[in-house]
């Protein structure tokens, strides 16, 4: 039986949730923009087409050999390489030092760990850079794994990236939830077994199909988690707003 297949099964046993498998970009930090804007900063640097919002946002989280083969599909291996590198040497010097987490974002990963849940990032940027960030961002202590998308062989919405988290941590499909902002994050979460909660804070603002629930709130989302763990109300209810 394939790893997905076996996710597949796994997910429909019934369990209490044990496990919360973070995206990054637009669902922890408000930073989509900042991706979109380091993409066209490359792409302008060598005089091709910039990427309108809305096509680059849809591609946040995926390769970044995925996104410059949107201005320049015929691109060459070696020029990718390039792009790619002027891309994260542009991101560590003005995106990272920019990154903010969402407010509410703080307080629910505390609550959430303290409460007895696992966490992971499964977010499409590398694991280091993303460790950096949350680190940077005084959060290390509430993630107990750091991964992405150099943790896995295939990127999202491929179900591996949320497997491994499930395998590092120790639980099954079932006792695990993917939460992120975009079609791919809930693709993997759903072809992994998981379940899936969608924030529309982030890049997608309607419901996405392959999303169990949907939020507007981070008091919706401890909810949703509240609910997927059992947990009796007033556990992991605390308020928080939307945004920083």
């Amino acid at each position: 039986m394939s790893p997905a297949r076996r996710a597949a099964v796994a997910a429909n046993k019934p369990s209490h949730l044990r496990a919360v498998l973070w995206d990054l970009d637009g669902t922890l930090t408000d930073s989509v923009r900042l991706v979109v804007e380091t993409m066209n900063w490359v792409i302008a640097a060598h005089g091709g087409p910039l990427l309108p919002y809305e096509k680059a946002g849809a591609l946040t989280g995926l390769p970044l050999d995925a996104m410059f083969r949107l201005a320049w599909p015929d691109a060459g291996d070696d020029d990718v390489d390039r792009y790619r590198v002027e891309y994260r040497t542009r991101y560590d010097a003005v995106a990272v030092p920019a990154t903010r987490l969402y407010r509410g974002a703080r307080a629910a990963l505390r609550d959430f760990h303290a409460s007895g849940l696992l966490q992971a990032t499964v977010t499409g940027k590398r694991a280091a850079d993303c460790e950096r960030i949350l680190r940077g961002l005084g959060i290390e202590k509430d993630i107990d794994v750091y991964l992405g998308g150099d943790s896995a062989p295939r990127p999202k919405p491929a179900p591996d990236l949320a497997l491994h988290a499930m395998s590092r941590l120790g639980v099954a499909p079932g006792e695990s939830v993917v939460i992120g902002d975009s079609a791919a994050d809930l693709a993997m979460g759903k072809a992994a077994g998981a379940h899936t909660i969608q924030v529309l804070w982030g890049f997608s603002r309607a419901p996405l199909p392959d999303a169990e629930n949907s939020v507007r709130t981070w008091r919706e989302l401890r909810a949703a988690v509240r609910a997927l763990r059992g947990a009796k109300p007033g556990i992991l209810g605390r308020r928080g707003p939307l945004r920083s």
